[in-house]
């Protein structure tokens, strides 16, 4: 997302902050969610042990941190979610479904001995996480725009190689 003009970075950056901009992401993560749907609320900030990443934590260096996947599509060790972000922490996508023991593929921060495993078999060298849908108010119109990216070439190699199908909805 791009602004034109400075008063218009301005009026999308307070949508920011205020987060009423809304955020959908794919991942393709290690094994199968259950529930097929559901809220991470877990408070994030920086690790203790490596100052690079970020963490899960329930100390007051937290930031409330939410996330609500559903899951498109399975295959037999891996599931492809979409991930609507309620806050927008470093890494969270990543930090909250590894918390939940569904880190995503080709995760070399994040991910398991398990899922990078599974990585290797089927050949996933990328992350398989893709910013999907975007939806905010026009700074010119002040109507809601609504835009969305298809999975990029990589995420869609990495379904096939892991035997997931979706419905593009």
């Amino acid at each position: 997302l791009v602004a034109k003009t400075p008063d218009a970075h301005r009026t999308l950056q307070i949508q920011f902050e205020t987060r009423t901009v809304k955020k959908s992401y794919l991942a393709l993560v290690y094994g199968i969610p259950k529930p097929a749907s559901a809220v991470i609320d877990a408070p994030i900030g920086r690790s203790t042990s490596d100052r690079t990443k970020m963490t899960i934590l329930g100390s007051a260096a937290a930031r409330e941190a939410r996330t609500t996947y559903r899951t498109l599509g399975t295959g037999a060790n891996a599931a492809f979610v979409a991930c609507d972000l309620h806050t927008g922490r470093t890494h969270q996508l990543r930090v909250h479904l590894a918390g939940i023991g569904h880190p995503i593929l080709g995760d070399p921060s994040y991910g398991s001995g398990q899922s990078d495993a599974l990585s290797e078999k089927l050949g996933i060298t990328d992350l398989c996480l893709h910013a999907w849908r975007l939806a905010f108010q026009s700074p010119a119109t002040q109507e809601v725009v609504h835009a969305e990216s298809p999975p990029s070439l990589t995420v869609e190699k990495a379904l096939e190689a892991a035997g997931v199908e979706w419905e593009r909805a």
